[in-house]
């Protein structure tokens, strides 16, 4: 039996519904959220539970979320969002702000695709500043604090992150090769490190440190350095307002990228020292990254790491 027009229709209304929800076509929504802080924490629950985020971006959601309902007193549409998005100029600032509003209009409270409309370009890439020279970084150097200085040495001919440097021991520095093994630092799938080395110069200023600072008799293995990253950081900045150049930590992440190309070092080994290389592919290509083979890269570029620090 044939079927009439409005079992047809009807038919044709629940194939439409099978076809939205296999789509996830969700019908465009609005809403108003009256108490900001239990939204707040529920969201919280759902971006850990459900989307699987870490903290730190959960916590940067929630900043983000905090401001959007300050902004709009709750109330949730296309132009109340568009409203927030053109109250800062920055363009980074509205991606930044887009990619925690869609997580939270689109995925928890389910108002509809309506979100992803509002996109904004990237930011052309800055052009490349000029990277401080050695005179300058060896006279940068000596203004900072004893321990921070010792912290600097590590950084700019390694490579390691402020991080890494921080959590080093004694034991992960190797005095026969100057040799810096971080491997067991980072083992999250966002950052990765691997080994490095430090020159002989920074070497030898190390081994005078060890002796004065170090207390071998409380600890077995202590760590190298006892300041904090915001210690370092405050450093930094008043040196680099008492020479009148911008010099931080991450600075000398890309001095010693750029040492390692005018040294003529390929990419991969730049990478693998700076820890941008994933631990899988070095563990399965270990061979080309044992600490021999980067001891050789090292030795091409030690020369453009070497500071002129005065003797006086």
């Amino acid at each position: 039996m044939s079927l009439g027009i409005d079992d047809k229709l009807e038919q044709i209304i629940t194939d439409l519904e099978l076809i939205k929800k296999s789509l996830k076509i969700v019908p465009d929504k609005e809403s108003t959220i009256t108490d900001f802080d239990s939204n707040i924490n529920s969201y919280e629950e759902f971006a850990k539970d459900e989307l699987n985020l870490e903290q730190i971006t959960v916590n940067n959601h929630k900043s983000t979320i905090n401001g959007f309902l300050n902004h709009s007193h709750g109330i949730i549409n296309e132009q109340t969002v568009k409203a927030y998005l053109d109250s800062n100029e920055s363009v980074s600032w509205k991606s930044n702000q887009v990619k925690a509003l869609r997580r939270y209009i689109r995925d928890y409270l389910k108002l509809g695709n309506w979100i992803n409309q509002f996109t904004f370009a990237k930011t052309k890439t800055k052009l490349k500043k000029e990277t401080p020279s050695n005179e300058q970084l060896a006279q940068f150097c000596s203004l900072l604090p004893y321990q921070i200085q010792m912290v600097f040495l590590v950084m700019l001919p390694s490579g390691l992150r402020i991080g890494e440097v921080l959590s080093l021991k004694l034991s992960n520095f190797d005095p026969d090769t100057n040799m810096m093994d971080a491997s067991d630092i980072h083992k999250g799938k966002t950052k990765s490190s691997w080994i490095s080395f430090i020159t002989k110069q920074a070497s030898e200023y190390l081994e005078g440190y060890f002796e004065q600072e170090i207390d071998y008799e409380s600890e077995d293995n202590p760590k190298m350095f006892s300041v904090s990253a915001r210690s370092v950081q405050q450093a930094f900045k008043e040196a680099s307002e008492n020479m009148g150049i911008s010099i931080n930590p991450h600075l000398l992440r890309t001095v010693f990228a750029e040492r390692c190309r005018e040294a003529k070092i390929d990419d991969d080994y730049i990478n693998a020292f700076c820890g941008r290389t994933p631990q899988g592919m070095l563990a399965r290509n270990y061979t080309d990254y044992s600490p021999s083979a980067l001891r050789k890269q090292y030795d091409k570029v030690e020369p453009f790491l070497t500071l002129p620090f005065s003797e006086s």
